[in-house]
Parts: C-alpha cells; structure tokens; sequence
C-alpha cells in the first residue's frame, strides 16, 4: 500500500514535470505562485469515531486559522490552531444500568498542530488548483479540564494528524482552500467504568481494553489570504 501511494506521487510528480513542456508562460495551464506565505481561515465539522460507551467528545462544529510557509519544491510548513464546541454523553457508573445515563453536554476542545505538506503541483497551480497531502503531529484538549460525575476525563491526547485537500485560486491575492483532516488519538477510560458496584454488570467488564485509538475525520473550508511578490 505505501509503495502504491508513492508511486502515484512520484507519476503525479512526473506528469506536472512533463506536462509544462511545450507551453508559451503565457499560455501554461500552471502559474507560478509567487508568495511564500499564507493565512487561512476556515470552518466546518468534526466528526469524531465513535467510543464503545460513548462518553468522548463526539461530533461539532469547527473553525480555527492555520498559517503556512513555502521551504522548498514541493514542501510546506503549516502550523494549525483550532476549537470546536462538541456533544459527549455523561455516564455515573456508580448508579444502575437504568440510571447511569445522566445526559449529554457541550464541550469546549482546542486542537493544535504541526504539518509538513506536499502539494502534487509544486509551487505552481495548474488551472488555479493545487491538491496537497499532509501530516504532522499535535494535541487535542478538553478545554473544561474536569472530571465528570464519572470519574471521566479526556485530557490533552498527543495526536497524530494526516490530510489531503485541495486550493483553488480565482485571484491574484487570496484562494479557497477544502481540507478533510484526519485528527488520530488515544482515548482512555476511568478505573470506575470496571468495577460493579451495584447488582448490574459494571459499564464494561474486567477484561476490556482501558484505551483505545481514534480516527476523528473534520471536512473544512477556507479562505487563504496572501501578499504576491
């Protein structure tokens, strides 16, 4: 699997290469992009993976900024802040089976990341597009910090991040960027939910796994601002 994607980047690569062969500059389907950084602002939804019992930030709306620096060739480097305002469901374990849901609420998250970003164009667009993939590393936390009636807490999970997407740019001094990220990290559950105290089975029996990795999609949007040379 992985030398199937790098042979289709290399041949995608190689095809933009070839492709500008032959053309007049001022009738190449590529163009130069002739800045070397950029402000994106944009919105949209995480969608988190589902947990066995529920109880992880879940689903909600999203918006941040990222801003991105051309290195080299192909290469970019993005730094990526992030908060979104998401439902996760409250369990007291303590209480019987029906009386343990003790309802949802919203949570505050803050996500932040590094990413290294290769766009399949080079530092060119081709048509004015530009599709890219990316991954990097970072954190995602509950910004309400606290435990629940349960004992749980998500805490500040280090995160894996990967990424593809695209940019369109219609105009000298700003493009439409859509990204579908991939924010990759461990949850883990309280001592709490493996312990019977009452006469019902406890949340989740002894042998369960007491963490779990997560791959939390978000599909965003934005605007990306930047200053031609």
């Amino acid at each position: 699997m992985r030398v199937t994607a790098l042979t289709i980047v290399m041949s995608l690569c190689a095809a933009t290469a070839s492709a500008q062969v032959g053309y007049p500059p001022n009738r190449s389907p590529y163009k130069d992009r002739d800045y070397n950084r950029e402000w994106t602002y944009f919105a949209g939804q995480f969608s988190a993976e589902p947990d066995p019992l529920g109880v992880a930030p879940t689903d909600g709306p999203m918006g941040g900024v990222r801003w991105q620096m051309h290195l080299t060739g192909p290469i970019y480097f993005g730094v990526r802040l992030a908060g979104a305002s998401v439902d996760r469901t409250i369990l007291d374990p303590s209480k019987r089976v029906a009386e343990r849901l003790v309802g949802t609420e919203k949570v505050p998250m803050a996500f932040a990341d590094l990413q290294l970003e290769m766009s399949l164009t080079g530092h060119k667009t081709w048509h004015g597009l530009a599709p890219f993939i990316n991954g990097g590393f970072g954190v995602v936390a509950d910004l309400r910090g606290d435990s629940d009636v349960g004992n749980y807490r998500f805490g500040v999970p280090l995160a894996i991040t990967l990424g593809t997407g695209v940019s369109w740019t219609p105009a000298r001094n700003w493009s439409v960027r859509l990204d579908w990220s991939h924010y990759i990290y461990r949850i883990g559950y309280p001592t709490d939910y493996y312990l019977k105290v009452t006469e019902d089975p406890a949340p989740l029996p002894a042998g369960a796994a007491r963490s779990m990795w997560r791959r939390n999609p978000a599909l965003l949007i934005g605007v990306t601002l930047f200053r031609p040379r």
